[in-house]
This record gives structure tokens, sequence and C-alpha cells, in this order.
């Protein structure tokens, strides 16, 4: 019996009448046993066929509960065959009026694909065009029949075409300028090829953006593995230098806010703050008399850092040119005794 329920793919809800109906057929037809829906097999006089033929009308009224939705087949608990069944959800639920019409025309007027697949959006769409043809098809004597489908599937292919989404504006402009125009399932099957390639598209993108994602990731994790294996010879601590210290401590002053080599209290870094003090204010001006001495200072203002050899030596030459001029006055005064 599970077997049985499992062929229907469709499963009867109420507004799905036409397609259940269609598929109900097939299979009922299928297995030989129309005659106990259409009226063509009727109950026997005899009592050995009637016990066979209220066995295979009970499988076809087991198909149709199966088929139904739940609350549908509450509904059916008084019917005892399945052709009573079969009367009762017809007349109910086969609406070939006008409003039944009506509707089918504003849902396909507003059916889109949306963010549906090519498939799901096909078989959306087939579904309401199959019920609304069925409808408009029924009040058509035979000899027109031909010609209003011709017009249906013409305009069928279009709407279909015109409610796709942008992503398939190329595969859309292409069909429809061919001449001749192509049927709905040349349309279709194109289509199914560029979603696949949209699709596969789209999955190469978000693979490439996964992959630098992760690498990035990666990157940034080795690299602050490496910095925790950096410690700073100032605080001791591990994950920065000392220059990034905010606990730097000044191992001569005791102060925190700065190292030694910063600290202005160490008598080394005073020395070197006298130097370039004596050098820039007053031994340089001092220093204007003799070429000599001018390119041993010129040769000393190469430097950019001064070591006490080089103050040495400027100390030398500017004593040496103090002496020089010293010498120059007395001279003049004993001319002038």
């Amino acid at each position: 019996m599970a077997s049985n329920h499992s062929e229907f793919c469709v499963k009867f809800m109420g507004k799905n009448y036409s397609a259940w109906e269609f598929q109900f057929r097939l299979h009922v037809t299928g297995k030989e046993l129309w005659g106990h829906i259409g009226g063509t097999t009727p109950v026997p006089a005899d009592a050995t066929q009637l016990t066979q033929w209220k066995i295979k009308d009970a499988r076809v009224m087991s198909w149709i509960t199966g088929s139904c939705d739940s609350q549908i087949v509450l509904n059916l608990r008084p019917y005892r065959s399945a052709q009573t069944m079969w009367e009762y959800l017809k007349k109910l639920y086969n609406q070939t009026n006008s409003a039944r019409r009506f509707q089918l025309e504003c849902e396909i007027a507003n059916y889109t694909q949306g963010s549906l697949s090519i498939q799901d959006y096909y078989s959306g769409f087939q579904n309401l065009w199959a019920e609304f043809s069925d409808i408009v098809c029924a009040a058509v004597s035979k000899d027109s029949l031909a010609d209003v489908l011709v017009v249906h599937e013409i305009s069928k292919r279009d709407q279909f075409l015109m409610k796709l989404r942008s992503d398939f504006e190329n595969a859309r402009s292409n069909l429809m300028n061919r001449h001749p125009p192509p049927t709905l399932d040349v349309c279709f099957s194109e289509l199914l090829r560029e979603d696949q390639h949209l699709l596969t598209q789209t999955t190469l993108e978000h693979e490439k953006m996964t992959t630098t994602h992760m690498a990035f990731s990666a990157h940034g994790k080795s690299k602050g593995k490496d910095m925790n294996k950096v410690q700073c010879f100032s605080c001791k601590n591990y994950g920065h230098i000392a220059a990034n210290c905010t606990q730097k401590f000044c191992n001569y002053c005791k102060k925190h806010g700065h190292i030694i080599k910063d600290c202005l209290t160490c008598p080394q870094n005073r020395q070197n703050t006298a130097f370039q003090a004596t050098i820039g204010n007053s031994s340089i001006d001092q220093i204007q008399t003799g070429p000599s001495t001018m390119s041993t200072i010129n040769q000393i203002a190469q430097f950019t850092v001064l070591t006490p050899e080089i103050v040495q030596q400027m100390i030398v030459s500017a004593l040496s040119a103090l002496r020089l001029q010293g010498s120059g006055i007395g001279d003049g005064d004993r001319e002038g005794a």
C-alpha cells in the first residue's frame, strides 16, 4: 500500500485539482481500474464477482485517500465507493467558472522567477497555464481548438521569457530575437544550460573568496604567533618591542615613562648634550680665523653622531686657533710700543 501511495508525486491539497486529477487518471487507467470511477464497471449481481469487485473498488478508494491531504480525507468518510468519492471531489474542487479563470489570470500575471531556479520556475508556470488552458479550451469548439492552442502557446512562451530575472537578460534577448521564434520547450532547454553556467560561475567565485579569506586569516594568525615569541627588554613581557612598550622604566633613575638611553639625569646623556650645545652655540662661532681650522670643522660636521674622539679633536682645533690669535695680538702691541 505504501508503495502505491509513493507513486503519486502530486498530493491533492485542495487548490491543485487539475494536476492531481491528471496524475490520478493516468495511474488508475494503467491499473485497468478506471471503470470503477467512470462507471463502466458496475456492481455485479453474482456474489463471487461482487467480492472481487469490492476488493478492487477498495483499492481505488485507498489510492484516492492516500493521495489527498488529511483534512480532505476526513470529508470522504461518508462515501462508500470510489465513484462517489471521485464525484464529490470533482464537484467541489473542479472549478470551471469565470471566478477561477480570473484568479488564474491574476496568478499568471503576478508570477515571476524571483529567486527560483529555472526548473522550479518552469514547473510552477506550467501548472498555472495547464489549468488555465483547460478552463478556456473547455468552451471552445473542436474546429477552433487548434487555433486557440497556437495563440496560447505563443503567449505562454512570451510571458515565460519576460518573467525571468535580470541574470538571464542576455539569454532572453537572444531567444526573443530569433527568427522563427523557438518554442517554449527549446527556450527552457537553453535556459537550463544558462542556469547551470551561472551556478558554476557563482560557485567558483564563492570558493575564490573563501580561499582568499582563509589565507588572510592564516597570515594574520601566523603573524600574531611570531609576535608572541618576541620579548620586550624593558618590561620583560612578550608580544611587543621596547619602542611600543607602555611600561617603560629607567634602570638609572628608577622612574617610569622612559628608558636609560633617554634619561636626562644620566651623566653620559648630559655629557653628550653639553658637547652638542658647545658645538652649536660658542665653539663654531669662535673658530672663524684660519682656513685649516674651517677645513677641520667642515670635515667634523660631516659626521652625524658626535663621539668623544671627535669632540676631543674639535677642542684641540679650537685651542690651536685661540693660541694663534693670542700670539698675533701680542706681536701687534710690541710693534706699537
